[in-house]
């Protein structure tokens, strides 16, 4: 058996599966051609390389169908690539890779699921099966299996040389030669660079708006139906961004933005504040993120650290939601977020998760597109209406009680978790408002706002946020 480090199983769960995100349908993850290469040696994931797969016409060898492609390899897409041609079949239930001289590199019966012969990296030896489980319900016997299910297929005296295919999919998306791993990028998002990356699509961050020019962002909560291989998704929470002019602070000019925002989760309404954005002629900063005016293209790249190799995948995509079509540039790296930049209002978003982001509408130099969301009001469940601070002194404090419930309400320090007031009470059904008083808030001061509550038959919390202004 060899020992080599390479830790297998890590590669297929952590990396694959992180990665086997959600396209519009499950055939619609074919259509992203990037790939990464990297080894996981002595605890260590290091990325090595990109490849860029392009697909040619089929071809007849030894009476199969095989689609002929090419891949190119690089550390930078706009540096030295090299290449190579191989021949891909799917056949009869065969998976078979072939060089550029027809010589098998794999060959194995993805449809059995028992041992069985078979080549893998040129070795032919006895191959053994892994079914892998994506799903988190456990225990793991409990996987029922279909065409949808990865299966690993790896060398039986040799578990580090391997391959994982999707049946359902027709898809080789990740191999090991007990060195080296490949996988192939999975996610709408990469689809959308893969088209980028062919149209040549380019954007400028240079944006132009007017007074009162707004846009609305949509987070959604997004996952694949496994029943009808479509996308689903929920809403989570709109923010609300209106420009409301210029101002100096410390002589330099920042953009002045209200910002406000509606958790469809818990009901809470996150009432408007001032964002300010420092501006430069070179640029603009959102917190410590500095935003560069630039001709942004796509980029794929792998970038040395003083931890190791990091790799930047940068892309120029097109989305359109309620009629609103619109740019976006977004960067990937091993960070687990996804960042957002739009060209035509200083507001960049990160998307986590099966969390994604949507621009729903927007309104530049006046002309409006897209349809705006609305706050809406939960009545089907407990939930926070408000929070606000109106008067010195005095947080005030709206919930919606489906019954009557007995209610503890804490205000406290972020940093220091100190309690610095509270309130008991009884609430009725319906909507409440509870006012919590201390000579302790501090003006401008941010309070983390914790709520617990006890009825009949349940009990539960809620967890939110107060700035105090008065």
């Amino acid at each position: 058996m060899n020992n080599r480090p390479m830790k297998q199983t890590l590669i297929v769960l952590l990396i694959f599966i992180s990665s086997l995100s959600f396209g519009q349908t499950r055939k619609d993850l074919l259509y992203s051609k990037i790939y990464l290469d990297g080894t996981y040696l002595d605890n260590k994931n290091e990325i090595t390389r990109f490849q860029l797969r392009s697909d040619f016409s089929d071809t007849v060898i030894d009476n199969l169908k095989y689609r002929k492609f090419q891949t190119s390899y690089f550390t930078d897409y706009y540096g030295n690539h090299t290449t190579s041609t191989f021949y891909e079949s799917f056949e009869k239930g065969n998976y078979c890779l072939l060089d550029h001289n027809e010589v098998v590199i794999h060959k194995i019966n993805y449809q059995e699921i028992n041992e069985q012969k078979g080549i893998i990296f040129g070795r032919e030896a006895q191959i053994s099966l892994e079914f892998i489980n994506k799903s988190k319900n456990f225990p793991l016997d409990s996987l029922v299996l279909t065409d949808k299910t990865p299966r690993r297929y790896y060398l039986k005296d040799d578990s580090e040389i391997y391959l994982v295919i999707i049946p359902e999919l027709l898809s080789l998306v990740v191999s090991s030669n007990g060195e080296f791993y490949t996988k192939q990028l999975f996610d709408k998002k990469y689809n959308d660079i893969t088209t980028g990356l062919r149209n040549n699509y380019t954007a400028s961050t240079k944006f132009d708006i007017n007074k009162n020019d707004e846009i609305q962002l949509l987070y959604l909560r997004k996952w694949m139906n496994d029943t009808t291989n479509l996308e689903e998704h929920t809403d989570k929470q709109f923010k609300n961004l209106k420009y409301q002019g210029d101002t100096l602070v410390n002589e330099f000019k920042n953009l002045k933005f209200e910002i406000e925002g509606y958790s469809y989760l818990n009901g809470s309404y996150d009432r408007p504040e001032e964002l300010l954005v420092p501006i430069s002629d070179s640029g603009y900063f959102i917190g410590n993120l500095f935003i560069p005016f630039k001709e942004f293209r796509t980029e794929l790249k792998i970038i040395e650290t003083e931890n190791g190799n990091d790799f930047l995948i940068q892309g120029i995509v097109c989305d359109t939601i309620n009629g609103n079509t619109y740019q976006k540039i977004i960067q990937i790296n091993s960070w687990p977020y996804t960042m957002n930049i739009l060209p035509f209002f200083p507001f960049p978003f990160v998307e986590v998760g099966n969390v994604s982001g949507d621009i729903t509408y927007k309104k530049i130099k006046g002309v409006e597109n897209g349809s705006k969301r609305e706050r809406t009001y939960i009545i089907d469940r407990n939930n926070i209406r408000d929070i606000i601070n109106k008067k010195k002194n005095q947080v005030e404090v709206v919930i919606y009680f489906m019954e009557e419930a007995k209610v503890e309400i804490e205000i406290k320090e972020y940093i220091t978790n100190k309690t610095i007031a509270s309130e008991r009470a009884k609430s009725k059904k319906g909507i409440n408002t509870f006012v919590v008083r201390s000579r302790n808030y501090e003006k401008n001061k941010e309070y983390s706002v914790e709520i617990n509550y006890k009825c009949n038959q349940s009990s539960g919390g809620f967890s939110n946020s107060v700035k105090i202004k008065y």
